[in-house]
Formats: structure tokens, sequence, C-alpha cells
């Protein structure tokens, strides 16, 4: 029997096995794909946010800022890239400066570094290629890039060298409890752990109805496409660049890449709930 199972090889697993590995603990993880890093985590903006926009209250909020600060002694322990470029938040319009505002205040109150609000003059000097209807930005010092599925990769393999387990393949398609922990089954066999951590992304919710049928805790993942620019294009902009944000989120961004590309997106696409259950189905078929 394990101490803890962690169902999900991304860059959350891997890194919660690295962890766990530090301690005397038996750790394995189960990966439904045929490699670490397959899902949502190879496919990212690699960004390392200031953190100043989750509420400040929140988990999330206090996450955020303290996750942002472990990043250079963790990527510089794993030798994964990771370059502090900071990010600049741009409003077009007046209104947008009352969120700028807000955004500074919530970052503030959770301790994020070297907030301020920047003037045009300042933002084209910092980045010459943007439009010239920007009228001020937030400059966050501490945002940050990296190679998030290089990052999964060097946790894993770190996890593995200190005595953690991986299984691939490994699609949990029951969860029971036991008197001793938790029983987790494939269509092959079953493991057994005293805790399990769900690490399953964006079919979270699908491993969490394993164990309580009735939960009303439901993902609605919304996907995105990125242009991937070539290196030529690559210092078009010096830092993580976004418009302000609005209720339907952070907008497209503009962002150089730790390999000298240039990055530019999402779009957005809301995946009905059926969506998400046959896009899985399609992938473990191509999987096989």
């Amino acid at each position: 029997m394990y101490d803890v199972a962690i169902i999900g090889a991304g860059v959350i697993g891997t890194a919660i096995a690295r962890e766990l590995t530090k301690y005397k603990c038996e750790v394995v993880i189960l990966e439904r794909g045929h490699d670490v890093s397959i899902g949502t985590t190879k496919a990212n903006s690699g960004i390392v946010h200031a953190g100043y926009d989750a509420p400040c209250e929140s988990n999330k909020g206090r996450f955020n800022a303290k996750g942002n600060a472990m990043y250079e002694q963790i990527c510089k322990e794993l030798d994964v890239p990771f370059h502090r470029i900071g990010s600049l938040v741009c409003a077009f319009e007046e209104e947008d400066l009352t969120t700028l505002e807000n955004l500074k205040d919530n970052g503030e109150k959770l301790g994020i570094p070297g907030l301020k609000i920047i003037d045009q003059q300042t933002v084209r000097s910092m980045e010459p290629h943007i439009s010239d209807r920007v009228i001020a930005a937030l400059y966050a010092p501490t945002a940050g890039i990296t190679e998030p599925w290089a990052l999964a990769v060097a946790y894993a393999e770190n996890a593995l060298d200190n005595g953690a387990a991986l299984m691939l393949d490994f699609e949990v398609s029951n969860i029971e409890k036991t008197n001793m922990g938790y029983k987790l089954s494939n269509a092959d066999m079953d493991i057994e752990a005293k805790y399990v951590v769900n690490c399953a992304g964006v079919y979270a919710d699908d491993l969490y109805r394993l164990i309580d049928p009735s939960t009303s805790l439901e993902i609605r993942p919304i996907r995105g496409q990125y242009y991937l620019l070539d290196k030529s294009c690559g210092s078009w902009v010096n830092h993580v660049v976004f418009p302000c944000p609005s209720k339907l989120g952070k907008g497209t961004l503009v962002v150089p890449t730790v390999d000298g590309n240039l990055l530019v997106g999402p779009d957005s696409e809301v995946l009905e709930k059926n969506q998400k259950r046959r896009y899985k189905r399609k992938q473990s078929a191509f999987l096989m």
C-alpha cells in the first residue's frame, strides 16, 4: 500500500510528488496518458503570474503570491529555464484606469512587490511596439516565464529519483473507500493508498464523482488556441503584455517564450459538458 496516490502527472501532480518525496512517504503517480505533461500542462502560455488578480481573501490569491516567489529557486534546482521579465496590464479606455487601481490595491494586500501604474510615455518606452492608443498600464516586475512541460518532466524525474513510482496508461475508472484508505482501479489492476490527491485537471470533477456521485461540482472547460510565431518575432515585446481584463476574462496576451519565440493568444471556446467527454474518448483512442 502506498501512502499517497496522485492522480495526474501534470505540473501540479508532479510538483506535489516531488515535495512529498522529501519525507518518509511512499508515493505513486497515476497518469492516464502515455507520458507526463500531456494534458493542460503542455498547452499553456508558460507565464508565472505575479499574482495580483486573484481575490486577496482567497486561497488562490495567497498561493499565487507565495508560489511566484518560489519559482526562481525551484527552476534553478531543477535546471529549468525561468526569466522574471515582468508584466504589463494595459489600459486603452479611461474606465480601464479604475480596473488597474483595483488590481494594484488587491496585489498590494497580497504582498506583491513592486506594483505600480505607469503612464503612456513609460509604457511606450518599455514596449515600443505597443499601440499608441495605450493610456496607462499596471507594471508587475515579478511576473515571469518558464516551460511548464519541462518543469513537469523535471519534477517527475526528481520525484522518481527520490523513490516515487510512476504508472502511465493508468486511467482511474473506480475509487473505493476501504478501512485503510482507498482502492483505485483501472481496467487491469488495483492500487491501494492511504490518501489520494486529485490532480486530474479538467477531469478532476469526473474523479471526484467516483467518490461522491451526488456532487454538484462540475468543471466547464474553455478551450483556447495560440499563435506561436517564429524566433524572428521573439523580440517584439519585452514583457508579458495583457489587455485590461473584463468580465469575459483576461483577453489575448502577447508574451515571449523562454526559447525566443513569440506567443499570441488564446482565443476562447466554451465547451459543452459532453464535448469534454467526447474529447477524452478520442484522445484515448488515439493513444491506443
